[in-house]
Protein backbone atom coordinates (compact mmCIF):
# COMPACT_ATOMS: atom_id res chain seq x y z
CA UNK A 1 0.00 0.00 0.00
CA UNK A 2 1.42 3.11 -0.88
CA UNK A 3 1.48 5.88 2.27
CA UNK A 4 3.43 8.41 0.62
CA UNK A 5 0.98 11.30 1.40
CA UNK A 6 2.01 10.95 5.18
CA UNK A 7 4.95 12.96 5.45
CA UNK A 8 5.35 12.79 9.43
CA UNK A 9 7.35 9.79 10.41
CA UNK A 10 7.60 10.86 14.26
CA UNK A 11 4.35 10.79 16.91
CA UNK A 12 4.60 10.90 20.41
CA UNK A 13 1.84 10.18 22.85
CA UNK A 14 2.44 12.06 26.37
CA UNK A 15 -0.34 11.64 29.75
CA UNK A 16 -1.45 14.82 29.66
CA UNK A 17 -1.68 15.03 33.25
CA UNK A 18 2.14 14.45 33.39
CA UNK A 19 2.81 17.78 31.30
CA UNK A 20 3.51 20.81 33.78
CA UNK A 21 3.71 24.73 32.69
CA UNK A 22 6.80 24.20 32.48
CA UNK A 23 6.81 20.94 29.88
CA UNK A 24 4.45 22.83 27.91
CA UNK A 25 6.08 26.14 27.62
CA UNK A 26 9.51 24.39 26.54
CA UNK A 27 7.44 21.89 24.15
CA UNK A 28 6.13 24.72 22.70
CA UNK A 29 9.15 27.30 22.15
CA UNK A 30 10.46 24.20 20.04
CA UNK A 31 7.45 23.39 18.05
CA UNK A 32 8.87 25.55 14.85
CA UNK A 33 12.40 24.55 15.19
CA UNK A 34 11.36 20.76 15.67
CA UNK A 35 8.66 21.46 12.88
CA UNK A 36 6.33 19.88 15.81
CA UNK A 37 2.15 20.18 15.74
CA UNK A 38 0.15 19.07 18.40
CA UNK A 39 -3.09 17.58 18.73
CA UNK A 40 -5.06 16.60 21.86
CA UNK A 41 -6.55 12.95 22.34
CA UNK A 42 -10.64 13.15 20.69
CA UNK A 43 -12.00 11.60 23.64
CA UNK A 44 -12.07 12.64 27.61
CA UNK A 45 -10.85 8.78 28.03
CA UNK A 46 -8.13 9.60 25.64
CA UNK A 47 -6.36 12.29 28.17
CA UNK A 48 -3.06 12.30 26.07
CA UNK A 49 -1.23 14.91 24.12
CA UNK A 50 0.05 13.86 20.10
CA UNK A 51 3.12 15.21 19.07
CA UNK A 52 4.29 15.06 15.28
CA UNK A 53 7.42 15.83 13.94
CA UNK A 54 9.04 15.53 10.54
CA UNK A 55 11.26 12.81 9.91
CA UNK A 56 14.59 14.89 10.38
CA UNK A 57 13.81 15.76 14.00
CA UNK A 58 12.87 12.38 15.31
CA UNK A 59 15.83 12.29 17.33
CA UNK A 60 16.13 15.92 18.45
CA UNK A 61 12.38 15.90 20.04
CA UNK A 62 13.32 11.73 21.30
CA UNK A 63 16.29 12.99 23.54
CA UNK A 64 13.90 16.53 24.44
CA UNK A 65 11.46 14.43 25.93
CA UNK A 66 14.09 12.09 27.73
CA UNK A 67 16.12 14.87 28.86
CA UNK A 68 12.74 16.66 30.44
CA UNK A 69 11.63 13.35 32.23
CA UNK A 70 8.49 13.46 30.68
CA UNK A 71 7.18 9.37 30.33
CA UNK A 72 6.24 8.91 26.17
CA UNK A 73 5.63 6.69 24.18
CA UNK A 74 7.03 6.52 20.38
CA UNK A 75 3.83 5.52 17.73
CA UNK A 76 5.06 3.26 15.46
CA UNK A 77 3.85 4.87 12.04
CA UNK A 78 4.11 1.13 9.88
CA UNK A 79 1.44 -0.35 12.92
CA UNK A 80 -0.80 2.60 12.97
CA UNK A 81 -0.84 2.81 9.28
CA UNK A 82 -1.78 -0.82 8.38
CA UNK A 83 -4.27 -1.78 6.08
CA UNK A 84 -5.88 -4.04 8.65
CA UNK A 85 -4.88 -1.98 11.44
CA UNK A 86 -6.90 0.84 10.07
CA UNK A 87 -9.88 -0.93 9.18
CA UNK A 88 -10.49 -1.88 12.31
CA UNK A 89 -10.58 1.12 13.92
CA UNK A 90 -13.27 2.23 12.23
CA UNK A 91 -16.46 2.62 13.66
CA UNK A 92 -20.19 4.24 13.03
CA UNK A 93 -21.30 7.06 14.96
CA UNK A 94 -24.11 7.33 17.44
CA UNK A 95 -25.84 9.21 14.86
CA UNK A 96 -26.03 7.61 12.07
CA UNK A 97 -26.48 4.20 14.57
CA UNK A 98 -29.52 5.69 16.00
CA UNK A 99 -29.93 6.27 11.81
CA UNK A 100 -30.00 2.59 11.18
CA UNK A 101 -27.04 3.10 8.72
CA UNK A 102 -24.82 -0.09 7.98
CA UNK A 103 -20.80 -0.29 8.04
CA UNK A 104 -19.60 -1.58 4.67
CA UNK A 105 -16.59 -2.31 3.02
CA UNK A 106 -17.09 0.24 -0.02
CA UNK A 107 -15.35 -0.46 -3.44
CA UNK A 108 -13.07 2.74 -3.25
CA UNK A 109 -12.87 2.95 -7.11
CA UNK A 110 -16.33 2.82 -7.91
CA UNK A 111 -17.51 4.99 -4.99
CA UNK A 112 -14.78 7.73 -6.10
CA UNK A 113 -16.19 8.14 -9.65
CA UNK A 114 -19.81 8.35 -8.20
CA UNK A 115 -18.72 10.96 -6.21
CA UNK A 116 -16.89 12.88 -8.65
CA UNK A 117 -21.10 13.54 -10.30
CA UNK A 118 -20.98 15.89 -7.52
CA UNK A 119 -17.85 18.09 -8.24
CA UNK A 120 -18.59 20.80 -5.41
CA UNK A 121 -18.24 18.87 -2.93
CA UNK A 122 -15.59 16.18 -4.42
CA UNK A 123 -12.32 15.99 -2.97
CA UNK A 124 -9.20 15.56 -5.66
CA UNK A 125 -6.19 13.71 -5.61
CA UNK A 126 -3.92 15.33 -2.12
CA UNK A 127 -7.24 17.46 -1.12
CA UNK A 128 -7.55 19.37 -4.26
CA UNK A 129 -10.85 21.26 -4.18
CA UNK A 130 -11.01 20.40 -0.35
CA UNK A 131 -10.07 21.98 2.90
CA UNK A 132 -6.26 21.31 3.15
CA UNK A 133 -6.58 21.90 6.48
CA UNK A 134 -9.07 18.76 7.30
CA UNK A 135 -7.08 16.73 4.91
CA UNK A 136 -3.76 17.08 6.34
CA UNK A 137 -5.10 16.82 10.04
CA UNK A 138 -6.33 13.70 8.85
CA UNK A 139 -3.10 11.98 7.74
CA UNK A 140 -1.53 12.81 11.32
CA UNK A 141 -4.88 11.66 13.05
CA UNK A 142 -4.37 8.40 11.28
CA UNK A 143 -1.35 8.14 13.29
CA UNK A 144 -2.31 8.46 16.82
CA UNK A 145 -3.78 4.81 16.62
CA UNK A 146 -7.25 6.36 17.75
CA UNK A 147 -10.42 5.34 17.02
CA UNK A 148 -12.01 6.53 13.45
CA UNK A 149 -15.57 7.54 12.48
CA UNK A 150 -16.57 6.11 9.21
CA UNK A 151 -17.73 8.15 5.98
CA UNK A 152 -21.18 8.59 5.92
CA UNK A 153 -22.51 8.24 2.66
CA UNK A 154 -26.19 8.04 0.77
CA UNK A 155 -26.74 7.18 -3.03
CA UNK A 156 -29.71 8.58 -4.69
CA UNK A 157 -31.31 7.69 -8.47
CA UNK A 158 -31.20 11.21 -10.58
CA UNK A 159 -34.15 12.07 -13.28
CA UNK A 160 -31.68 11.12 -15.14
CA UNK A 161 -31.28 7.42 -14.28
CA UNK A 162 -27.75 7.86 -12.91
CA UNK A 163 -27.33 6.57 -9.27
CA UNK A 164 -25.17 9.33 -7.49
CA UNK A 165 -23.60 9.51 -4.45
CA UNK A 166 -23.09 12.20 -1.86
CA UNK A 167 -21.02 12.11 1.78
CA UNK A 168 -22.60 13.83 4.77
CA UNK A 169 -19.74 13.82 6.48
CA UNK A 170 -16.09 12.60 6.29
CA UNK A 171 -15.00 13.34 2.56
CA UNK A 172 -11.99 14.50 3.65
CA UNK A 173 -11.06 11.00 5.57
CA UNK A 174 -11.96 9.09 2.32
CA UNK A 175 -10.29 11.17 0.47
CA UNK A 176 -6.97 10.46 2.56
CA UNK A 177 -7.89 6.53 2.73
CA UNK A 178 -8.49 6.59 -1.67
CA UNK A 179 -4.97 8.42 -1.56
CA UNK A 180 -3.12 5.84 0.32
CA UNK A 181 -4.24 3.02 -1.97
CA UNK A 182 -7.16 1.63 -0.57
CA UNK A 183 -9.14 -0.66 -2.41
CA UNK A 184 -11.92 -0.88 -0.03
CA UNK A 185 -12.84 1.69 2.68
CA UNK A 186 -15.23 0.85 5.30
CA UNK A 187 -18.22 3.55 5.04
CA UNK A 188 -21.22 4.33 6.74
CA UNK A 189 -24.34 3.93 4.27
CA UNK A 190 -28.13 4.50 4.70
CA UNK A 191 -30.67 1.65 4.58
CA UNK A 192 -32.10 3.06 1.51
CA UNK A 193 -29.07 2.99 -0.16
CA UNK A 194 -27.74 -0.57 0.20
CA UNK A 195 -29.80 -1.85 -3.28
CA UNK A 196 -28.43 1.55 -5.11
CA UNK A 197 -25.09 0.13 -3.36
CA UNK A 198 -25.44 -3.33 -5.11
CA UNK A 199 -26.68 -2.29 -8.23
CA UNK A 200 -23.54 -0.34 -8.89
CA UNK A 201 -21.22 -3.04 -7.23
CA UNK A 202 -20.09 -0.72 -4.52
CA UNK A 203 -20.76 -3.97 -2.48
Amino acid sequence: MNINPISFKGTYCIPINSLTKKSCKKLFSKSNEYGMVFEPGTSMENNKLYIHSPQEYDNNITQMLISMKLPFQSINPKESLDNEAIHSRIFLSDFDKHQGNILIDANTQILDNALKNNPKMYVGINGKNGSGFRYERFKRYLKTNQPITATSVYLRREKNGQISAHVNDGRHRFAVLRDMGFEKIPVSITKDSIELAREINLI
